[in-house]
């Protein structure tokens, strides 16, 4: 786990302001890599490159890991003489495998790292036969200028776990690991994007290729970029929609006892390899099944005890301190609570805050139990995230079957038959002192994309207008929020569900608020549900296999057998959350004024927000958005666009 930065000239030779600019950039990724910094200017005729590297050294500790990375080129004449380097961010955990293929086809490795393996692996298979044999969470830079015309590849893992953002015009292109980084170089004008904004109201999070910076990109999960002096062409290697819908059905012989010992084969391979580290490692173990089975397995193949880390609370229905502490004492971990009061989050809130490197509404959590860990003396834990994705554990993909069908009945009515119903309920519902059922208004055209909306939408439609002083044409001049699945046709309708969820909710929020706020502390967050071997294979098995009434998640809780304790089996899902709510409402008028700084937005409709959060029929995640945004936009005050401009017309 890294941070990594450059600037690639595609005009002219380096200066002595772009070698200034990358050292800018590592410095404001000391975080990501506090165990050294490395900078090179490789010789090449054109385009000229520089590439930075902050280390957090986590494989082979040694100085032979230091990156930039070049192949055996420098070996023989000097670090100076590679023709192909790297700079990377992230684990690969198959790395010992294609190590020892490369060495047999005469590659020569001078460190034990992962890294090493990019360079050879390029050499040997190209960028896609590279990529496809890659398991692991990876964000790199690989410069080759050993071809006729040097060029650039930005690639990224394939559900979007290490974040990796760029800036291009006409004489350069500019990399980092964060886009605050890319600011600091000094050479990306800090204007607002209208969109990631109403995306942010939207979704809770800025959806890729989006930042909250216009013309900063985040490369796209599953994708690599080449630059060279005629372009870039941005490509597409995996995704999940495509891998599900090209993956062999499996025939009516294949039984239920067959998924769930390849469940377990692969649940053991991931976890296995996610374990490899010359650092000390632990577990975040909530006790929720996800972690817990983490726990279980993880333990399975160490001699010495698991450290793990729960965050616990005094208000008891928050705690899930009880069950953690059962496997805990199960497996004989080294078992870590740290007690988080609301004086204690609001005293860490400024720090918080500032370690969102993209305005989220979540994320929270997992700077507290990061802080926690490296307490602990931890450099990388495990985490549970993916585990719900992967085997259907939220409740509306558990009720998309039935979701699919209702809507599917509802799209058939006329448009105007539908409005009318959808009024006649929203009224009844108000009368009947039913909050919280606005979000049906998506259902006026029952997509695959609103209804993923109505589940994991934040502020609807009309709220966004109101709060920003929008038309309706001018919000829906936006388009899709997904404009990377217009190509994609999942299999069936619960796909859909799955790939939204994944392209979503996993990527542009859990995945970005883990890595960010880890990285805070200088902690590599691994995810082993999130091994895309497994991920095939459990979202290619037949839904009955995945879905069982009154059980959470079953196939993951039969391919653990009795691993578990009963009582976790047993448990009602949860979730990581917080006692939010009733601490914000501790803190009503100072949030609100944070929440006010945002220019952006109509007081009157800001406080609306407020009084209905107050009045409890307004869920505190929307509240806290707009004190999210209110503290981005003091701290981006410097800002020379006009940040509410939407579609063309200034509003505010």
């Amino acid at each position: 786990m890294c941070g990594i930065a450059g600037i690639l000239k595609l005009h002219g030779a380096t200066t002595p302001e772009d070698i200034a600019a990358v050292q800018q950039m590592l410095e404001a990724q000391v975080h990501r890599g506090p165990d050294g910094e490395g900078m090179v200017i490789p010789p090449t005729s054109r385009p000229a490159i520089v590439l930075g590297h902050r280390r957090l050294a986590i494989i082979d500790l040694s100085e032979a890991g230091w990156q930039p990375m070049a192949n055996e080129a420098c070996t023989e004449q000097g670090r100076s003489k590679g023709k192909v380097w790297v700079t990377y961010n992230g684990e690969i955990y198959n790395f010992r495998e294609l190590r020892q293929t490369l060495s047999a086809r005469g590659h020569t490795f001078t460190s034990q790292t992962d890294t090493e393996v990019l360079v050879h692996g390029y050499e040997e298979w190209g960028i896609e036969g590279l990529l496809s044999r890659l398991r692991g969470m990876f964000a790199f830079a690989l410069y080759d200028s050993g071809v006729a015309s040097s060029r650039l590849i930005l690639a990224k893992d394939r559900f979007g776990i290490k974040p990796l953002y760029y800036y291009q015009d006409r004489d350069r292109l500019i990399f980092a690991s964060e886009v605050r980084a890319l600011m600091r170089s000094g050479m990306v004008q800090n204007e607002k994007s209208p969109e990631a904004l109403v995306r942010f109201l939207q979704l809770g999070s800025v959806p890729v290729p989006l930042t909250t910076t216009k013309d900063v990109l985040a490369l796209p999960a599953g994708h690599y970029l080449v630059v060279d002096e005629r372009g870039s062409k941005l490509k597409s290697y995996w995704d999940l929609s495509t891998a599900l819908t090209q993956l062999p059905h499996l025939d009516e012989a294949y039984n239920l006892e067959q998924a769930i010992a390849t469940s377990r084969t692969l649940l053991n391979e991931s976890v296995e390899s996610h374990l490899i580290s010359d650092v000390p490692l632990g577990v975040f173990l909530s006790g929720g099944i996800d972690s817990s089975a983490l726990v279980a397995l993880a333990s399975g193949f160490r001699e010495e005890p698991l450290t793990t880390i729960s965050i616990v609370f005094e208000e008891p229905q928050y705690s899930e301190a009880p069950y953690a502490r059962l496997v805990a004492q199960h497996y004989r971990t080294d078992h870590h609570e740290v007690l988080l009061r609301s004086t204690d989050l609001f005293a860490e809130l400024p720090s918080i805050l500032a370690a969102m490197d993209q305005p989220t509404v979540d994320g929270v959590n997992s700077y507290v139990v990061s802080r926690a860990a490296k307490q602990a003396g931890l450099t990388v834990v495990l985490s549970g995230i993916g585990g719900d994705e992967v085997f259907l554990g939220y409740n509306h993909l558990q009720q998309a079957p039935a979701w699919n069908r209702s809507r599917d009945l509802f799209a058939r009515l006329p448009s105007w038959v539908r409005k009318r119903l959808l009024k006649v309920v929203l009224q009844a519902g108000t009368l009947a002192g039913r909050n919280g059922l606005e979000k049906l208004a998506y259902l006026e055209e029952p997509s695959d994309e609103n209804v993923y909306l109505l589940f994991r939408g934040l502020f609807t439609p009309r709220q966004i207008q109101d709060l920003l002083g929008v038309s309706e044409r001018e919000l829906t001049a936006f388009g899709s929020i997904s404009p990377m699945l217009d190509g994609a046709v999942p299999r069936s309708r619960i796909d859909s569900s799955i790939v939204f969820e994944f392209n979503q909710y996993l990527q542009n929020q859990l995945l970005k608020d883990a890595d960010c706020m880890s990285m805070a502390h200088s902690i590599e967050t691994r995810v082993p549900y999130l091994d895309h071997r497994l991920v095939e294979h459990v979202l290619n098995l037949p839904t009955r296999m995945k879905l069982h009434h009154g059980i959470n998640k079953p196939l993951l809780l039969k391919s653990l057998g009795d691993a578990l304790p009963r009582a976790v089996w047993d448990r009602q899902k949860m979730g990581f959350t917080f006692p939010f709510a009733q601490w914000m409402k501790q803190r009503v008028e100072e949030l609100q004024a944070r929440s006010l700084e945002q220019k952006c937005f109509h007081r009157t409709a800001v406080e609306s927000v407020w009084k209905g959060f107050r009045e409890g029929w307004i869920h505190w995640s929307r509240v806290w958005a707009l004190v999210v945004l209110g503290w981005f936009e003091t701290e981006n005050a410097s800002a020379t666009s006009a940040p509410c401009q939407a579609n063309g017309s200034g509003q505010g």
